[in-house]
């Protein structure tokens, strides 16, 4: 991809989590890396139980993270599932990129959507070429699925504790 057709989103990929602390030259060549993915409102980016093609970063407009209500085995779940809603500079499709298995949810624009695509053959190349740089991408990945799991934990202490219950020790 050509530099110049990222220019007007450079901030965004500078401020991703994933990108966050690259130096200038190292986000470059991410950059020219990668491609500039358009897609319209409702059509899929990736489909639950599908090989991850690799890391998309949003640029524009919104992706709905979802597990829907019939999985890719047949079964059926109550209903469709929302799990997130992604904008500018957050990522999708790290699950399935960092440990090799089948997505593990599925993603459409919610939106008309940009997003920049790094495939799996290149988010390679880059993170195995330079160890720097793929400390720095790892270490970001890491803190974002980190802060995923507290916030799934605090979610899960909200949904467990009952406000009539007294807390340990109190009266």
């Amino acid at each position: 991809m050509r530099l110049t057709e990222m220019s007007g989103y450079r901030q965004v990929l500078e401020g991703s989590v994933v990108f966050q602390s690259l130096l200038p030259g190292d986000l470059d060549h991410v950059i020219a890396s990668g491609l500039l993915v358009e897609v319209k409102a409702e059509e899929t980016v990736l489909s639950e139980q599908m090989r991850g093609p690799g890391l998309y970063v949003v640029l524009e407009g919104l992706v709905e993270v979802f597990l829907p209500e019939v999985t890719a085995t047949g079964a059926r779940r109550p209903g469709r599932v929302r799990l997130n809603t992604l904008g500018p500079g957050r990522c999708l499709g790290e699950y399935s990129l960092l440990d090799d298995h089948a997505t593990s949810a599925a993603a459409r624009a919610s939106t008309a959507a940009k997003l920049f695509f790094l495939s799996r053959e290149e988010f390679k190349r880059i993170t195995e070429g330079d160890p720097r740089v793929g400390m720095v991408i790892y270490r970001n990945l890491l803190r974002l699925l980190v802060g995923r799991l507290r916030a799934k934990d605090e979610d899960l202490d909200l949904f467990m504790f009952d406000p009539g219950d007294r807390a340990p020790g109190g009266e």
